[in-house]
């Protein structure tokens, strides 16, 4: 993919217009745009190949630059997981499927600073208050919201409703996400770029859906994790005594008897499944 860098330089050479692919991405809607100093567009893998075609089928191939400014609905599949999404599963413990979610990072208006050109080279005078950025970057802020809200909702200890722990604010954002597209589909991978059949996102793409804020305020099924469950898996990885007390400074001898097969899951009985349920009672009756 020629980028930025790759705009300054064909500018100098006193080129009018640029088109670059993005061959991480099948569908248009999940290719990032770039802040270019020349006229520019980021194409898809499928777009490229169009491309590549007429250009193959014509002796004296022609472009040029159309900005309607118009905006195009109904004919996309969002939310799509983008081709530059991090895949699953983890790397030290391939056992635990990663990722937990997906949430919008792609061509994000977001605030910037001042201090740095839109493109981050230096060589670009230009300076902005706002950019248009994709990434986890932009990803993480919008799960953050949302678990900040959540934990604003729920953060009040009382004896019969606990504050949540950061484990039960994960697990109603991943059993309330949604697996489906906006048109009932299942959510589709970009990333699958190779092959004609458009791919549906796996759990290892899109983990348990994109993020639901309002369903995750009351998810009616939470599950829990305790100090002790993460020391115990801790353990599955081999950490020594030294580098368990970085995390656990009470912790004075190493794992002991725990189970010490890399990758290996411990169950714990510090676990805890928080069960909420809502009844009406028929006219006439009552319920307990």
């Amino acid at each position: 993919m020629a980028g930025v860098g790759t705009g300054f330089y064909m500018e100098r050479a006193g080129g009018a217009g640029m088109v670059s692919p993005d061959r991480r991405n099948r569908f248009w809607d999940a290719v990032s745009t770039l802040s270019f100093t020349l006229p520019g567009v980021m194409i898809s893998h499928t777009a490229e190949k169009k491309l590549n075609d007429y250009m193959a089928s014509s002796p004296y191939p022609v472009a040029s630059f159309a900005f309607a400014c118009e905006t195009v609905t109904g004919e996309n599949r969002a939310p799509m997981v983008a081709g530059f999404s991090s895949r699953g599963p983890s790397v030290l413990a391939p056992e635990i499927l990663k990722p937990d979610v997906v949430a919008p990072g792609v061509n994000i208006l977001a605030a910037w600073s001042g201090d740095v050109s839109p493109s981050s080279w230096d060589i670009d005078p230009r300076r902005v208050e706002f950019n248009i950025l994709s990434g986890t970057s932009m990803a993480c802020p919008h799960v953050a919201g949302a678990a900040a809200l959540i934990k604003k909702v729920h953060g009040d200890w009382t004896p019969r409703q606990p504050s949540w722990t950061p484990a039960m604010v994960r697990s109603a954002l991943m059993t309330t996400a949604g697996p489906l597209d906006k048109n009932g589909r299942d959510i589709v991978d970009s990333g699958t770029v190779f092959g004609g059949a458009v791919m549906d996102a796996t759990p290892l793409a899109a983990g348990a859906g994109l993020v639901l804020p309002r369903l995750a305020m009351d998810p009616g099924l939470l599950y829990d994790a305790g100090t002790q469950d993460y020391v115990d898996f801790m353990c599955t990885l081999n950490y020594t005594a030294e580098q368990m007390r970085q995390f656990v400074p009470e912790m004075s001898t190493g794992c002991g008897t725990r189970s010490r097969i890399p990758g290996a899951w411990r169950t714990s009985t510090t676990r805890r499944s928080w069960w909420c349920s809502t009844a009406a009672a028929p006219t006439g009756a009552s319920a307990r």
